[in-house]
């Protein structure tokens, strides 16, 4: 059985099992072929599909390249056991049980919730749905937008739940790395930067600790125009009072204050009026 895997999140690459990456012709293929799987099994109109990525054409012109794009993806996949490509009628989809979506993966790993199944969901989120692909169709944008940003707020959710078991389990290197790929999707949540900060100075690193907050500062100034909070500010003064040790982690002590704030929305004018993260509680027991 030829199964067709497909990754989306960072990228685009789908392969024939167990197989090379396969090679499409247009962007226009690719992103047909994403929008098919998400999720696969949903049957799509073909006038949908026309105007989603030829809306610019007239319709018989639009009519003619999805024949087009779906023969050239029909001949790319004919090797799946099933058939993965299903055109029935005036409806085309992707076939579920022929398709193994890392998206889909993914989900079902944060549905799942356990620190394990997030830890494998941390993994598989590369990077946004679909990067580097664009094609210039104004229907597809929107809706790759609207997907991206739901990917993207289900990846932060899940990581600061992780984040939490893993700095109540001790693991501190583990919750620094999922610190880390927190801040890489969005540099503006400030108390993760507190969090960060806090682990650094458990681990005994007191000078991260410092170049964090700086940083953390930078970053405000540059995108908001605004300074640290209050909280922020305390926990640098406390770091920078501690004295250096050369004995590493045990002489850093515990953190003078919880690791996971709750992280309130803030305000219009200073900083980002949404964040998945609100959720995040103070309970270290």
């Amino acid at each position: 059985m030829t199964r067709l895997d497909l990754s989306l999140l960072g990228g685009f690459e789908a392969r024939l099992e167990p197989g090379p990456p396969l090679t499409f012709r247009t962007q226009k293929a690719q992103a047909l072929l994403a929008y098919l799987a998400l999720p696969p099994g949903q049957a799509h109109r073909r006038d949908e599909l026309a105007a989603l990525l030829w809306g610019e054409m007239r319709d018989e012109q639009a009519r003619t390249s999805l024949r087009q794009a779906l023969y050239g993806l029909r001949k790319t996949l004919g090797a799946t056991t099933p058939l993965a490509l299903r055109a029935e009628g005036e409806t085309v989809a992707l076939d579920p049980a022929a398709v193994d979506l890392d998206v889909a993966t993914f989900t079902r790993l944060i549905g799942e919730g356990t620190p394990e199944a997030l830890e494998r969901a941390a993994t598989l989120y590369r990077g946004d749905l679909l990067e580097g692909l664009s094609v210039d169709e104004e229907p597809f944008e929107a809706w790759l937008m609207e997907e991206r940003e739901r990917l993207r707020e289900l990846a932060m959710e899940a990581l600061a739940k992780l984040l939490s078991y893993q700095s109540k389990a001790g693991t501190l290197a583990a919750a620094i790395r999922t610190a880390r790929q927190l801040l890489a999707l969005d540099q503006l949540v400030e108390p993760v930067h507190r969090t960060l900060m806090r682990l650094y100075t458990q681990i005994g690193r007191r000078a991260a600790a410092l170049r964090q907050y700086q940083h953390c500062v930078n970053v405000l100034q540059r995108e908001l125009g605004v300074e640290p909070e209050a909280e922020t500010k305390q926990l640098y003064q406390e770091i920078l009072r501690q004295r250096p040790s050369a004995g590493g982690a045990a002489a850093a002590g515990p953190p003078t204050s919880p690791a996971f704030p709750q992280m309130a929305r803030p305000g219009p004018d200073t900083r980002p009026a949404e964040t998945p993260l609100a959720w995040i509680s103070t309970d270290r027991s």
